[in-house]
C-alpha cells in the first residue's frame, strides 16, 4: 500500500502543479492546436510543428504568469523562439523585432528581478501598483511610439502596419511592467491580445487565433489574481 501511495505523489503534484482553469486554459489550447494542424493542407509539416510549439508552450507561459510563477519563463523560452519563425513567415517584422531583439533577452532580466521578490511562504512574485503619475506617463510615451513605429513597419513592407505597430509597442510596455511587476500590466495585455487575434486572423492561422485567444482570456484571469496579489502586498506591509 505504500508504494502505491507513493506511485501517486509525482502525479498528485503534476496536477497541483497549476489551477483547475489554468489547466482547462491549456487543455483547450492544446485540443484547438492539435485540430487546426490537422485540418490544416496548406503549410509544411515543419511550420505546423514549430507553429504548434510556440502555441502550447506560449499558454503554459501565460497561465504561470499570471499565477506569479516564475518557472514561466522557461516556457518563454520555447515559446519566443519559435513565435520568430511564425512572424517571419507572415511578414509582421514588427512582432520578429519584439521578441528577438527585446523579448528574448527580458527573459533573462525577468527572471532575475522576479527572484528577488518571491513570496516563498506562496511560491508567487510580490505584485505592485502603479501610480495615476506613472500611468499618464505610460500612455504618452505609447502613443508616439505607436505612430513613429507604424511609419517605419511602412516603409518596410510589412503586413498590417498599424496593428503591428499598436502591439509591439504596447507589449514592450506590458512586457517591462511584468518585469517590473506592476497588475497594470494586464491591462495592457487585454489589449494586446484583442489586437493580435485581429491580426492572425486576417492572416488566416487558426493555431496562433487560438493561441492568442486564449492569451486573450487568461489576461483577465492574471488581472484578478495579481489584484488579488497586490492586496496580499499591501497588508503585509
Amino acid at each position: 500500500m505504500m508504494k502505491v501511495e507513493n506511485n501517486t505523489k509525482p502525479i498528485t503534484k503534476f496536477v497541483n502543479f497549476m489551477t483547475p482553469f489554468q489547466w482547462f486554459e491549456v487543455l483547450i489550447l492544446i485540443g484547438f492546436t492539435t485540430y487546426f494542424a490537422a485540418v490544416d493542407k496548406e503549410s509544411s509539416a515543419l511550420y505546423l510543428v514549430i507553429n504548434s510549439l510556440s502555441a502550447i508552450c506560449g499558454v503554459f507561459c501565460v497561465v504561470l504568469c499570471a499565477a506569479g510563477k516564475k518557472s514561466q519563463y522557461y516556457f518563454g523560452f520555447v515559446n519566443i523562439a519559435a513565435y520568430i519563425v511564425i512572424a517571419m513567415t507572415g511578414k509582421y517584422y514588427g512582432q520578429v523585432a519584439l521578441n528577438a531583439l527585446y523579448y528574448l533577452p527580458t527573459q533573462f532580466v525577468g527572471m532575475y528581478m522576479w527572484k528577488k521578490h518571491m513570496h516563498e511562504d506562496v511560491n508567487a512574485v510580490k505584485s505592485k501598483k502603479m501610480s495615476l503619475k506613472q500611468i499618464g506617463l505610460y500612455i504618452c510615451g505609447t502613443v508616439i511610439g505607436i505612430i513613429s513605429c507604424q511609419y517605419i513597419l511602412e516603409l518596410l513592407g510589412g503586413s498590417q502596419t498599424w496593428l503591428d505597430s499598436t502591439t509591439l509597442v504596447i507589449s514592450i510596455i506590458a512586457n517591462a511592467l511584468m518585469v517590473l511587476r506592476y497588475k497594470e500590466q494586464w491591462i495592457l495585455w487585454i489589449v494586446v491580445d484583442i489586437i493580435t487575434v485581429t491580426m492572425w486572423v486576417l492572416a488566416g492561422d487558426m493555431i496562433q487565433v487560438s493561441m492568442w485567444s486564449v492569451y486573450l482570456m487568461n489576461a483577465f484571469y492574471g488581472f484578478f489574481m495579481w489584484s488579488r496579489m497586490n492586496k496580499i502586498n499591501i497588508r503585509n506591509e
